[in-house]
């Protein structure tokens, strides 16, 4: 276990990254006002973390908790008033996240990636107003938000929100209130359908449903408006925030029902969203080298998907980006 800390008040920096048989931090560490960095990072003894009854980490902006694989719970976040980064992935026997993780008002990352045992987030999550990344990815217990129509979200600084991988069955209509977000994966999940509330969801560039297999038709997209893609599109791409993926598009690899669907749907269904995707993607990158994952293993699929995807609309593409060289890739 670690000393008291109650002789050290003016420590800034507390780094035991490593330590494996590390299984018990002193709760005095709650004192230290002064600190600004904390990891346990592989601290893979460790079972439990607690601040004490009063913790005054005022000062405590980076918490890194990655990779305790013993950690069971979180600690009560209360006190840690300027958090801004917290890191819990892998740790694999974490089945609960304390409340008051919803008053940390000032947290803009949190990760809780390969949480392998964690089943929900507490319903206080939503009133994080600055939280910009939430990576729920391979959390396979996992298997609600925990929010509904009637509970709305305040996340209105989300930027990126990764759900892939985890066992959700329905996404709640809620998920519209995210005006802010422009990348949501929601791959390998068990959804059959979206709310149509994403239509909402303006600012969106990446839309990743692959790997649904029970997913049996695309949910209303945003409609392009005569004025070109909307200048706020793109803050991801200027921000920090921490996330491991910087793709942009709409993917459906491996999601067999919902291809059935977009065949049957042909032109009535595509002549209303493609060009937005292409437009945003555009925005960003002033580039264009796009790869439309819908394709199966069927070459005719792809030659369909192309035809009545990108083909009408090339000429509103140029439009916007007269400049624009296009490059088809098959």
């Amino acid at each position: 276990m670690t000393p008291c800390f109650d002789g050290i008040l003016n420590l800034e920096r507390l780094d035991l990254t490593g330590c494996k048989n590390l299984s018990h931090v002193d709760p005095s560490i709650g004192l230290l006002t002064e600190l600004v960095f904390l990891s346990l990072q592989n601290c893979s003894s460790l079972v439990n973390l607690d601040f004490g009854n009063a913790a005054q980490l005022w000062s405590l902006k980076v918490l890194r908790l990655s990779d305790c694989t013993q950690l069971e719970n979180t600690p009560d976040f209360s006190g840690l008033t300027f958090l801004q980064y917290l890191d819990m992935d892998g740790c694999a026997s974490l089945s609960t996240i304390h409340e008051s993780i919803g008053d940390l008002a000032q947290l803009r990352f949190l990760s809780l990636r390969d949480c392998t045992n964690l089943v929900g987030i507490p319903d206080s999550f939503k009133k994080m107003a600055s939280l910009i990344t939430l990576d729920l990815c391979r959390c396979s217990k996992f298997t609600e938000l925990g929010c509904s129509s009637t509970s709305p979200m305040h996340l209105q600084s989300l930027i990126y929100l990764d759900l892939s991988f985890c066992s959700i069955f329905i996404i709640p209509d809620a998920i519209g209130e995210l005006m802010c977000l422009e990348r949501l994966n929601l791959q390998g999940n068990n959804f059959t359908s979206l709310p149509s509330s994403l239509s909402w969801l303006h600012n969106l560039s990446y839309l990743n449903l692959s790997h649904c297999h029970k997913l049996w038709s695309l949910p209303s997209l945003p409609i392009p408006t005569e004025s070109g893609p909307s200048d706020s599109v793109g803050r991801y791409f200027k921000t920090t925030s921490g996330s491991r993926d910087h793709r942009s598009g709409l993917y459906i690899f491996d999601s067999p029902n919902c291809m059935k669907s977009i065949s049957l749907l042909g032109n009535i269904y595509f002549n209303y969203f493609p060009i937005t995707w292409v437009l945003r993607l555009l925005k960003v990158r002033n580039t264009l080298l796009i790869f439309i994952s819908l394709f199966s293993t069927s070459n005719v699929c792809v030659s369909f998907l192309y035809d009545i995807m990108l083909k009408p609309y090339i000429c509103h593409i140029i439009k916007y980006f007269p400049n624009l060289k296009f490059v088809h890739h098959q």
